[in-house]
């Protein structure tokens, strides 16, 4: 009868102490990352988002460079039955570091994690109405940002913007990140320099609150400078061109704030 000699059982000790490992590491270890995904990312990026074709060389690396970090440090988290996909993970990251593409910016420090819904989704009132009542009923909505901790989504809206919808609700909550990021907050993200900002922005937002039927922003835009930051950063990813013409004064910060063209 043949048999193993000692060297031979501990070999075979050592591998199967490996092989468990690394099935316990499989099990524990969040399958979100581009390098554990079968998900051609940048492929899929480049089909389903047409700004990046408008990014030049060293744009275009700087953006892959910053959506694989994304994907690796972020966590995402499907709510209500959601079963999250890597499709879905690669989509969200792409809009989001479009966003970050100027050099010296940050991968959203403060953000740890994407809740991401199959629909609306509800939240409780919490604020106050102008006479000073707050409601008893929920509200529905498409996105949320927390400061710093958290961005929810709607999934349908977000499929919605990558089909060319006005409303990007996945960049009107990021820039709501970025606002956060800023000292001065309220509709101003991080800045060197805020005086030409803070001008073009002022009279934009006064413009916007006198306007009943503005030709490319959304008026709810004039709830606040934080919103108004939101809106006019949707107009810039989604209807470039319109707001160039409209507002080109405005456009021309946010080029300069995001770093390329959208016209």
């Amino acid at each position: 009868m043949l048999g193993f000699v000692p060297e031979a059982w501990v070999a075979l000790g050592v591998a199967l102490f490996l092989i468990w490992r690394w099935s316990r590491r499989r099990r524990s270890t969040p399958d979100q990352g581009p390098e554990r995904s079968p998900l051609v990312w940048k492929d899929l990026l480049d089909d389903r988002i047409e700004l990046i074709a408008r990014l030049t060389p060293e744009q275009r690396e700087r953006f892959h460079a910053r959506v694989e970090r994304f994907l690796r440090e972020k966590r995402f988290v499907g709510c209500a039955g959601l079963e999250v996909t890597d499709e879905m993970r690669a989509l969200v990251a792409g809009m989001a570091c479009l966003m970050i593409l100027r050099p010296g910016a940050t991968l959203f420090p403060e953000l740890r994690q994407v809740l991401i819904y199959p629909g609306p989704f509800l939240v409780p009132v919490t604020e106050p109405d102008e006479f000073g009542l707050v409601s008893d009923e929920p509200e529905e909505r498409v996105g949320e940002s927390w400061q710093g901790d958290r961005v929810i989504l709607s999934w349908p809206d977000v499929e919605s913007a990558l089909d060319g919808d006005e409303v990007n609700v996945v960049v009107h909550e990021f820039a709501h990140q970025l606002d956060d990021e800023g000292d001065a907050g309220e509709g101003a993200p991080l800045l060197a320099d805020y005086s030409h900002w803070s001008q073009v922005m002022k009279t934009e937002f006064e413009r916007l609150r006198r306007h009943r039927r503005p030709p490319v922003l959304d008026p709810y835009g004039a709830e606040s400078p934080a919103e108004f930051f939101g809106v006019v950063t949707e107009a810039f990813f989604q209807r470039g061109p319109e707001l160039a013409h409209h507002h080109p004064a405005l456009y021309a910060v946010l080029r300069d704030y995001y770093g390329f063209e959208t016209a």
